[in-house]
């Protein structure tokens, strides 16, 4: 995703997109707040790495040393501001998989992943499609357990904190897919730890995809009404009856419905 819903940013003499107008000073005590609130208005506004910890001290309307009383990087805030939003991911996807049927089920998991991102798209650039400037970041594998260093400081701290906070949501999404398609045509594909893990990456992999067209406005709006029914019927539900056809094909069954 290399950009979320925005208007152009205004361009300076130096070519950088101009800062928003300062805001009215913070009251004592909501600086870090403050702080979490501009990111997550400049991400949403210009894009992932458009701005530095000037432009939001001028976003703010504070002094270019008010930000250390609270962060020590760039790094670190953006890695806590993602941090909130897989704490609003889990909360929002914590009874996924529900209803009578694999159909329903998985149809309410894509539902409440595309509403999360419709509702937090600034989060979930920060979360998924924003790099750490100063820490080493590992690829991403879920299938292997996530080994990290010890945090050496704050940012490290709160980089380290993001990767362990994804890898954990992923896991209980696994976890939650596996159960909701026991008794579905798609149970052989879930039967191990590994393959229900392979299956769970498969889908996430569809749903983020999704997630990034609808950010980077490459499908309308309206595949996301409705519990995201479009997205669903066009998407995940072939894929899954594919993996269904394919599995039963293998197997030598006919394929339930």
């Amino acid at each position: 995703m290399s950009s979320i819903r925005r208007k152009p940013a205004k361009r300076g003499r130096t070519g950088r997109a101009a800062a928003p107008q300062p805001r009215t000073r913070y009251h004592h005590g909501d600086l870090r707040r403050a702080l979490i609130d501009a990111t997550l208005e400049l991400t949403r506004r210009q894009g992932p790495g458009t701005f530095t910890l000037a432009d939001l001290c001028r976003a703010v309307g504070v002094s270019p040393a008010a930000p250390y009383r609270h962060f020590e990087s760039l790094d670190q805030l953006i890695a806590e501001s993602a941090l909130e939003g897989f704490a609003q991911l889990d909360a929002r996807t914590a009874a996924s998989f529900r209803g009578d049927g694999w159909h329903k089920r998985l149809a309410s998991c894509l539902a409440d992943y595309l509403d999360f991102v419709r509702t937090h798209p600034a989060h979930a650039v920060l979360m998924f499609e924003t790099h750490a400037q100063t820490v080493a970041e590992p690829s991403f594998n879920p299938l292997v357990p996530l080994e990290l260093p010890t945090a050496r400081n704050a940012t490290e701290a709160a980089v380290y904190g993001c990767w362990r906070a994804g890898t954990a949501s992923f896991e209980r999404f696994a976890k939650g897919l596996a159960a909701a398609l026991s008794d579905s045509p798609l149970a052989p594909v879930v039967a191990t730890a590994q393959t229900a893990l392979e299956t769970a990456l498969a889908l996430w992999t569809i749903m983020q995809g999704i997630a990034g067209q609808w950010l980077n406005r490459t499908i309308p709006d309206s595949w996301l009404d409705d519990g995201a029914r479009q997205a669903f019927e066009r998407i995940v539900l072939p894929w899954a009856l594919g993996v269904a056809q394919q599995t039963s094909a293998r197997r030598g069954t006919p394929r339930r419905r």
